[in-house]
Protein backbone atom coordinates (compact mmCIF):
# COMPACT_ATOMS: atom_id res chain seq x y z
CA UNK A 1 0.00 0.00 0.00
CA UNK A 2 2.72 2.60 0.82
CA UNK A 3 4.38 1.84 -2.53
CA UNK A 4 1.09 2.32 -4.37
CA UNK A 5 0.45 5.59 -2.53
CA UNK A 6 3.95 6.88 -3.39
CA UNK A 7 3.45 5.97 -7.02
CA UNK A 8 0.11 7.79 -7.13
CA UNK A 9 1.70 10.87 -5.55
CA UNK A 10 4.48 10.80 -8.13
CA UNK A 11 1.96 10.51 -10.97
CA UNK A 12 -0.05 13.45 -9.60
CA UNK A 13 3.11 15.52 -9.21
CA UNK A 14 4.21 14.67 -12.75
CA UNK A 15 0.75 15.58 -14.09
CA UNK A 16 0.84 18.93 -12.29
CA UNK A 17 4.27 19.68 -13.78
CA UNK A 18 3.09 18.83 -17.30
CA UNK A 19 0.02 21.04 -16.89
CA UNK A 20 2.17 23.93 -15.66
CA UNK A 21 4.59 23.44 -18.57
CA UNK A 22 1.69 23.48 -21.03
CA UNK A 23 0.23 26.65 -19.49
CA UNK A 24 3.62 28.35 -19.44
CA UNK A 25 4.37 27.58 -23.08
CA UNK A 26 0.82 28.46 -24.16
CA UNK A 27 1.06 31.82 -22.37
CA UNK A 28 4.43 32.55 -24.03
CA UNK A 29 3.08 31.76 -27.51
CA UNK A 30 -0.04 33.84 -26.92
CA UNK A 31 1.77 36.89 -25.51
CA UNK A 32 4.24 37.09 -28.39
CA UNK A 33 2.30 35.83 -31.39
CA UNK A 34 -1.38 36.69 -30.92
CA UNK A 35 -0.59 39.99 -32.65
CA UNK A 36 -0.19 38.17 -35.99
CA UNK A 37 -3.74 36.77 -35.98
CA UNK A 38 -5.22 39.98 -37.46
CA UNK A 39 -2.52 40.46 -40.09
CA UNK A 40 -4.48 39.22 -43.09
CA UNK A 41 -3.21 37.59 -46.27
CA UNK A 42 -0.09 39.37 -47.47
CA UNK A 43 2.52 36.86 -48.69
CA UNK A 44 2.77 36.08 -52.44
CA UNK A 45 3.12 32.45 -51.38
CA UNK A 46 -0.16 32.61 -49.45
CA UNK A 47 -2.01 34.29 -52.30
CA UNK A 48 -0.54 31.88 -54.85
CA UNK A 49 -1.70 28.82 -52.91
CA UNK A 50 -5.11 30.36 -52.27
CA UNK A 51 -5.45 30.88 -56.01
CA UNK A 52 -4.44 27.27 -56.70
CA UNK A 53 -7.05 26.00 -54.26
CA UNK A 54 -9.76 28.28 -55.64
CA UNK A 55 -9.06 27.12 -59.19
CA UNK A 56 -8.94 23.50 -58.10
CA UNK A 57 -12.28 23.85 -56.31
CA UNK A 58 -14.03 25.49 -59.27
CA UNK A 59 -12.65 22.94 -61.76
CA UNK A 60 -13.27 19.90 -59.57
CA UNK A 61 -9.57 19.07 -59.22
CA UNK A 62 -9.33 19.70 -55.50
CA UNK A 63 -7.88 16.27 -54.50
CA UNK A 64 -5.13 16.59 -57.13
CA UNK A 65 -4.02 19.91 -55.64
CA UNK A 66 -2.48 18.18 -52.62
CA UNK A 67 -1.51 14.78 -53.95
CA UNK A 68 2.00 13.91 -52.68
CA UNK A 69 4.89 13.02 -54.94
CA UNK A 70 8.09 11.09 -54.30
CA UNK A 71 9.83 13.98 -56.04
CA UNK A 72 9.18 15.79 -52.77
CA UNK A 73 6.46 18.18 -51.73
CA UNK A 74 2.91 18.86 -52.83
CA UNK A 75 1.32 21.31 -55.27
CA UNK A 76 -0.42 22.60 -52.13
CA UNK A 77 0.31 21.31 -48.64
CA UNK A 78 -2.47 18.93 -47.47
CA UNK A 79 -2.96 20.75 -44.17
CA UNK A 80 -3.32 24.07 -45.98
CA UNK A 81 -5.80 22.44 -48.37
CA UNK A 82 -7.89 21.26 -45.43
CA UNK A 83 -7.71 24.72 -43.91
CA UNK A 84 -8.90 26.23 -47.19
CA UNK A 85 -11.91 23.96 -47.28
CA UNK A 86 -12.76 24.91 -43.69
CA UNK A 87 -11.83 28.62 -43.59
CA UNK A 88 -11.97 29.85 -47.19
CA UNK A 89 -10.67 33.43 -47.40
CA UNK A 90 -10.90 34.21 -43.68
CA UNK A 91 -7.24 34.62 -42.61
CA UNK A 92 -7.72 34.64 -38.82
CA UNK A 93 -8.25 30.87 -38.28
CA UNK A 94 -5.24 30.06 -40.49
CA UNK A 95 -3.01 32.01 -38.11
CA UNK A 96 -4.65 30.42 -35.07
CA UNK A 97 -3.83 26.97 -36.47
CA UNK A 98 -0.23 28.12 -36.93
CA UNK A 99 -0.04 29.18 -33.28
CA UNK A 100 -1.51 25.86 -32.12
CA UNK A 101 1.01 23.96 -34.27
CA UNK A 102 3.84 26.02 -32.79
CA UNK A 103 2.57 25.30 -29.27
CA UNK A 104 2.52 21.57 -30.04
CA UNK A 105 6.06 21.78 -31.40
CA UNK A 106 7.17 23.60 -28.24
CA UNK A 107 5.69 20.81 -26.13
CA UNK A 108 7.38 18.18 -28.31
CA UNK A 109 10.68 20.06 -27.96
CA UNK A 110 10.21 20.06 -24.17
CA UNK A 111 9.56 16.31 -24.22
CA UNK A 112 12.55 15.48 -26.40
CA UNK A 113 14.97 17.71 -24.51
CA UNK A 114 13.81 16.38 -21.16
CA UNK A 115 14.06 12.82 -22.45
CA UNK A 116 17.75 13.26 -23.29
CA UNK A 117 18.88 15.64 -20.51
CA UNK A 118 16.71 14.12 -17.73
CA UNK A 119 16.29 17.64 -16.36
CA UNK A 120 12.85 19.24 -16.47
CA UNK A 121 14.06 22.75 -15.64
CA UNK A 122 16.57 22.77 -18.49
CA UNK A 123 13.98 21.27 -20.83
CA UNK A 124 11.40 23.90 -19.91
CA UNK A 125 13.80 26.82 -20.28
CA UNK A 126 14.95 25.61 -23.71
CA UNK A 127 11.37 24.92 -24.82
CA UNK A 128 10.31 28.36 -23.56
CA UNK A 129 13.03 30.04 -25.62
CA UNK A 130 11.88 28.03 -28.64
CA UNK A 131 8.24 28.99 -28.00
CA UNK A 132 9.30 32.65 -27.92
CA UNK A 133 10.90 32.35 -31.34
CA UNK A 134 14.54 32.56 -30.27
CA UNK A 135 16.70 31.52 -33.20
CA UNK A 136 13.94 31.56 -35.82
CA UNK A 137 12.29 34.86 -34.76
CA UNK A 138 8.73 33.84 -35.56
CA UNK A 139 9.00 34.00 -39.35
CA UNK A 140 7.06 30.74 -39.84
CA UNK A 141 4.08 32.03 -37.89
CA UNK A 142 3.71 35.30 -39.77
CA UNK A 143 2.22 33.90 -43.00
CA UNK A 144 -0.49 31.29 -43.35
CA UNK A 145 1.39 28.82 -45.58
CA UNK A 146 4.04 28.67 -42.87
CA UNK A 147 2.00 25.69 -41.67
CA UNK A 148 4.05 23.51 -44.04
CA UNK A 149 7.30 24.14 -42.14
CA UNK A 150 5.50 23.82 -38.80
CA UNK A 151 4.16 20.38 -39.77
CA UNK A 152 7.61 19.47 -41.10
CA UNK A 153 9.14 20.26 -37.71
CA UNK A 154 6.35 18.42 -35.92
CA UNK A 155 7.07 15.29 -37.96
CA UNK A 156 10.79 15.39 -37.13
CA UNK A 157 10.29 16.12 -33.42
CA UNK A 158 7.59 13.49 -32.92
CA UNK A 159 9.42 10.94 -35.07
CA UNK A 160 12.58 11.41 -32.99
CA UNK A 161 10.64 11.11 -29.73
CA UNK A 162 9.06 7.84 -30.89
CA UNK A 163 12.46 6.55 -32.02
CA UNK A 164 14.04 7.33 -28.64
CA UNK A 165 11.09 5.81 -26.74
CA UNK A 166 11.36 2.69 -28.89
CA UNK A 167 15.06 2.45 -28.04
CA UNK A 168 14.47 2.99 -24.33
CA UNK A 169 11.30 0.96 -23.78
CA UNK A 170 11.25 -1.55 -26.62
CA UNK A 171 14.96 -2.44 -26.92
CA UNK A 172 15.07 -0.92 -30.41
CA UNK A 173 12.85 -3.58 -31.97
CA UNK A 174 11.38 -2.94 -35.42
CA UNK A 175 7.86 -3.77 -34.22
CA UNK A 176 5.71 -2.36 -31.43
CA UNK A 177 3.64 0.77 -30.89
CA UNK A 178 6.55 3.21 -30.82
CA UNK A 179 8.27 1.61 -33.81
CA UNK A 180 5.10 1.57 -35.93
CA UNK A 181 4.39 5.21 -35.12
CA UNK A 182 7.95 6.16 -36.02
CA UNK A 183 7.79 4.26 -39.32
CA UNK A 184 4.47 5.87 -40.23
CA UNK A 185 6.02 9.33 -39.83
CA UNK A 186 9.16 8.27 -41.67
CA UNK A 187 7.20 6.98 -44.67
CA UNK A 188 5.27 10.26 -44.74
CA UNK A 189 8.59 12.13 -44.76
CA UNK A 190 9.56 10.39 -48.02
CA UNK A 191 7.09 12.71 -49.77
CA UNK A 192 8.66 15.88 -48.37
CA UNK A 193 11.81 17.80 -49.15
CA UNK A 194 14.35 17.37 -46.40
CA UNK A 195 12.20 15.57 -43.84
CA UNK A 196 13.72 12.17 -44.57
CA UNK A 197 17.27 13.47 -44.14
CA UNK A 198 16.36 15.24 -40.89
CA UNK A 199 14.82 12.10 -39.38
CA UNK A 200 17.68 9.84 -40.42
CA UNK A 201 20.19 12.34 -39.05
CA UNK A 202 18.43 12.55 -35.66
CA UNK A 203 18.13 8.73 -35.46
CA UNK A 204 21.80 8.30 -36.33
CA UNK A 205 22.93 10.93 -33.82
CA UNK A 206 20.97 9.27 -31.05
CA UNK A 207 22.45 5.88 -31.91
CA UNK A 208 25.94 7.37 -32.04
CA UNK A 209 26.00 9.55 -28.94
CA UNK A 210 23.95 7.18 -26.76
CA UNK A 211 25.47 3.92 -28.00
CA UNK A 212 26.76 2.91 -24.54
CA UNK A 213 23.37 3.50 -22.96
CA UNK A 214 21.65 1.55 -25.77
CA UNK A 215 24.11 -1.34 -25.83
CA UNK A 216 23.52 -1.81 -29.57
CA UNK A 217 25.53 -0.90 -32.68
CA UNK A 218 25.01 2.45 -34.37
CA UNK A 219 23.71 0.82 -37.56
CA UNK A 220 20.98 -1.12 -35.83
CA UNK A 221 17.80 -2.55 -37.35
CA UNK A 222 15.55 0.52 -37.40
CA UNK A 223 18.20 2.84 -38.78
CA UNK A 224 19.09 0.30 -41.48
CA UNK A 225 15.43 -0.06 -42.48
CA UNK A 226 15.03 3.72 -42.69
CA UNK A 227 18.18 4.02 -44.80
CA UNK A 228 16.89 1.31 -47.13
CA UNK A 229 13.54 3.08 -47.55
CA UNK A 230 15.31 6.38 -48.21
CA UNK A 231 17.58 4.82 -50.85
CA UNK A 232 14.57 3.21 -52.52
CA UNK A 233 12.81 6.60 -52.63
CA UNK A 234 15.91 8.21 -54.14
CA UNK A 235 16.04 5.47 -56.78
CA UNK A 236 12.39 6.13 -57.64
CA UNK A 237 13.11 9.83 -58.02
CA UNK A 238 16.04 9.11 -60.33
CA UNK A 239 13.86 6.81 -62.46
CA UNK A 240 11.24 9.56 -62.63
CA UNK A 241 13.91 11.98 -63.79
CA UNK A 242 13.56 14.34 -60.84
CA UNK A 243 16.50 16.22 -59.32
CA UNK A 244 17.93 15.12 -56.00
CA UNK A 245 17.77 18.59 -54.49
CA UNK A 246 15.29 20.95 -56.07
CA UNK A 247 16.70 24.44 -56.46
CA UNK A 248 20.33 23.43 -55.91
CA UNK A 249 22.78 25.51 -57.89
CA UNK A 250 26.34 24.57 -57.04
CA UNK A 251 28.43 23.28 -54.12
CA UNK A 252 29.55 26.83 -53.40
CA UNK A 253 25.98 27.76 -52.45
CA UNK A 254 25.91 25.03 -49.82
CA UNK A 255 29.33 25.94 -48.43
CA UNK A 256 28.26 29.57 -48.03
CA UNK A 257 24.76 28.94 -46.72
CA UNK A 258 25.52 26.31 -44.08
CA UNK A 259 27.60 28.63 -41.86
CA UNK A 260 25.54 31.58 -43.07
CA UNK A 261 22.32 30.24 -41.58
CA UNK A 262 23.95 29.41 -38.25
CA UNK A 263 25.43 32.92 -38.07
CA UNK A 264 22.05 34.44 -39.01
CA UNK A 265 20.46 32.53 -36.13
CA UNK A 266 22.86 34.19 -33.67
CA UNK A 267 23.09 37.56 -35.46
CA UNK A 268 19.72 38.02 -37.24
CA UNK A 269 20.51 41.19 -39.17
CA UNK A 270 20.76 40.98 -42.95
CA UNK A 271 19.66 42.92 -46.00
CA UNK A 272 15.87 43.20 -46.03
CA UNK A 273 12.98 45.65 -46.23
CA UNK A 274 13.03 45.96 -42.46
CA UNK A 275 16.61 47.17 -42.54
CA UNK A 276 15.72 50.07 -44.83
CA UNK A 277 13.36 51.50 -42.18
CA UNK A 278 15.37 50.42 -39.13
CA UNK A 279 16.68 52.93 -36.56
CA UNK A 280 20.13 54.45 -37.19
CA UNK A 281 21.70 52.26 -34.50
CA UNK A 282 20.56 49.07 -36.27
CA UNK A 283 21.87 50.34 -39.61
CA UNK A 284 25.18 51.23 -37.96
CA UNK A 285 25.44 47.70 -36.55
CA UNK A 286 24.67 46.31 -40.01
CA UNK A 287 27.54 48.39 -41.43
CA UNK A 288 29.85 46.34 -39.21
CA UNK A 289 28.08 43.08 -40.10
CA UNK A 290 30.98 41.50 -42.07
CA UNK A 291 33.27 41.72 -39.04
CA UNK A 292 30.59 40.69 -36.57
CA UNK A 293 29.72 37.63 -38.68
CA UNK A 294 33.33 36.48 -38.66
CA UNK A 295 33.44 36.73 -34.86
CA UNK A 296 30.07 34.98 -34.52
CA UNK A 297 31.20 32.21 -36.88
CA UNK A 298 34.37 31.65 -34.86
CA UNK A 299 32.32 31.60 -31.64
CA UNK A 300 29.89 29.02 -33.05
CA UNK A 301 32.70 26.80 -34.30
CA UNK A 302 34.64 27.07 -31.02
CA UNK A 303 31.62 26.36 -28.83
CA UNK A 304 30.59 23.44 -31.04
CA UNK A 305 34.02 21.83 -30.98
CA UNK A 306 34.31 22.33 -27.23
CA UNK A 307 30.85 20.86 -26.67
CA UNK A 308 31.48 17.87 -28.94
CA UNK A 309 34.73 17.06 -27.11
CA UNK A 310 33.83 17.85 -23.51
CA UNK A 311 30.04 18.08 -23.44
CA UNK A 312 27.51 15.52 -22.29
CA UNK A 313 25.91 13.05 -24.69
CA UNK A 314 22.74 15.14 -24.86
CA UNK A 315 24.67 18.35 -25.58
CA UNK A 316 26.60 16.61 -28.37
CA UNK A 317 23.32 15.41 -29.84
CA UNK A 318 21.89 18.93 -30.02
CA UNK A 319 25.09 20.46 -31.41
CA UNK A 320 25.02 17.87 -34.19
CA UNK A 321 21.25 18.46 -34.58
CA UNK A 322 21.82 22.20 -35.07
CA UNK A 323 24.21 21.61 -37.96
CA UNK A 324 22.28 18.75 -39.57
CA UNK A 325 18.82 20.37 -39.55
CA UNK A 326 20.00 23.25 -41.72
CA UNK A 327 21.56 20.97 -44.37
CA UNK A 328 18.36 20.36 -46.43
CA UNK A 329 17.92 24.11 -46.89
CA UNK A 330 21.53 25.15 -47.44
CA UNK A 331 21.41 24.31 -51.18
CA UNK A 332 18.99 27.08 -52.14
CA UNK A 333 20.46 30.24 -53.61
CA UNK A 334 19.03 33.63 -52.70
CA UNK A 335 20.06 37.22 -53.46
CA UNK A 336 23.33 38.34 -51.93
CA UNK A 337 23.28 38.83 -48.15
CA UNK A 338 19.78 37.37 -47.76
CA UNK A 339 18.75 34.04 -46.26
CA UNK A 340 15.30 32.73 -45.36
CA UNK A 341 14.66 32.86 -41.61
CA UNK A 342 11.87 30.29 -41.91
CA UNK A 343 14.47 27.54 -42.48
CA UNK A 344 15.87 28.13 -38.99
CA UNK A 345 12.72 26.95 -37.21
CA UNK A 346 13.82 23.38 -36.49
CA UNK A 347 17.49 24.35 -36.28
CA UNK A 348 16.67 26.76 -33.46
CA UNK A 349 15.81 23.89 -31.10
CA UNK A 350 19.53 23.12 -30.88
CA UNK A 351 20.38 26.81 -30.42
CA UNK A 352 17.89 27.13 -27.56
CA UNK A 353 19.43 24.07 -25.89
CA UNK A 354 22.91 25.58 -26.21
CA UNK A 355 21.73 28.90 -24.74
CA UNK A 356 20.08 27.06 -21.86
CA UNK A 357 22.99 24.78 -21.00
CA UNK A 358 25.53 27.62 -21.21
CA UNK A 359 23.39 29.91 -19.05
CA UNK A 360 22.65 27.32 -16.37
CA UNK A 361 26.28 26.15 -16.28
CA UNK A 362 27.46 29.73 -15.70
CA UNK A 363 24.70 30.21 -13.10
CA UNK A 364 25.96 27.18 -11.15
CA UNK A 365 29.56 28.43 -11.33
CA UNK A 366 28.44 31.74 -9.79
CA UNK A 367 26.14 30.12 -7.22
CA UNK A 368 27.89 31.87 -4.30
CA UNK A 369 28.09 35.30 -5.95
CA UNK A 370 24.75 36.72 -4.71
CA UNK A 371 23.07 38.76 -7.48
CA UNK A 372 25.95 38.17 -9.89
CA UNK A 373 24.89 34.59 -10.45
CA UNK A 374 21.92 35.92 -12.43
CA UNK A 375 24.12 37.82 -14.90
CA UNK A 376 24.30 34.85 -17.35
CA UNK A 377 20.53 35.13 -17.85
CA UNK A 378 21.12 38.45 -19.60
CA UNK A 379 21.97 36.59 -22.82
CA UNK A 380 18.76 34.53 -23.18
CA UNK A 381 16.70 37.55 -22.07
CA UNK A 382 18.41 39.62 -24.77
CA UNK A 383 17.43 37.05 -27.41
CA UNK A 384 13.84 36.96 -26.17
CA UNK A 385 13.62 40.77 -26.45
CA UNK A 386 15.27 40.61 -29.88
CA UNK A 387 12.75 38.02 -31.03
CA UNK A 388 9.85 40.11 -29.72
CA UNK A 389 11.15 43.20 -31.52
CA UNK A 390 11.61 41.37 -34.82
CA UNK A 391 8.18 39.72 -34.63
CA UNK A 392 6.57 43.11 -34.01
CA UNK A 393 8.41 44.72 -36.93
CA UNK A 394 7.61 41.82 -39.27
CA UNK A 395 3.95 41.92 -38.32
CA UNK A 396 3.77 45.69 -38.87
CA UNK A 397 5.35 45.36 -42.32
CA UNK A 398 3.07 42.44 -43.24
CA UNK A 399 -0.05 44.36 -42.19
CA UNK A 400 0.96 47.22 -44.47
CA UNK A 401 1.41 44.83 -47.41
CA UNK A 402 -1.96 43.19 -46.69
CA UNK A 403 -3.67 46.60 -46.94
CA UNK A 404 -2.08 47.53 -50.27
CA UNK A 405 -4.60 48.03 -53.10
CA UNK A 406 -2.77 45.46 -55.23
CA UNK A 407 -3.06 42.80 -52.50
CA UNK A 408 -6.75 43.53 -51.91
CA UNK A 409 -7.46 43.45 -55.65
CA UNK A 410 -5.76 40.06 -55.98
CA UNK A 411 -7.83 38.64 -53.13
CA UNK A 412 -11.00 40.00 -54.73
CA UNK A 413 -10.09 38.17 -57.94
CA UNK A 414 -9.71 34.93 -56.00
CA UNK A 415 -13.00 35.53 -54.16
CA UNK A 416 -14.75 36.13 -57.50
CA UNK A 417 -14.00 32.54 -58.50
CA UNK A 418 -16.48 31.39 -55.86
CA UNK A 419 -19.25 33.54 -57.28
CA UNK A 420 -22.08 31.56 -58.97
Amino acid sequence: MPFSRDRDNELHRSLRIHVLVFLGLALAVAVLFLQVVDTGFWSPEDIGDLNKMALAQTTGGLPDAYRPSLAGGYPVHPVFALEFRAFGLNPRPYYIVNLLAHLINSLLAYGLIGMLFHNRRSAFMAALLFALGVGSYGKNLTFVTGISSLVYAMTVLLGTILYVLNEKRNAGRWYGTYALGMYALFVASLFTRGGTFSLIASFAFYNLFFRQERGRPVLHTNLLICLTLAIAAIAMRVLQGTTMVAGADDPGTFLRNLPGYLILMVFPIHQSELLATAPPLVRAIYAMAPYIRVLVGIAILSYSLFGLVFGSRALRFYIAWMFAMVVPFAFFRYPADWLNLRFLYLVSVGFCVLLTTGTLYAFRLLAHRAWRRFVPFVIPVFYVLLSAALVRQLDHKNEQIARLPATEARLQEIAAQFAP
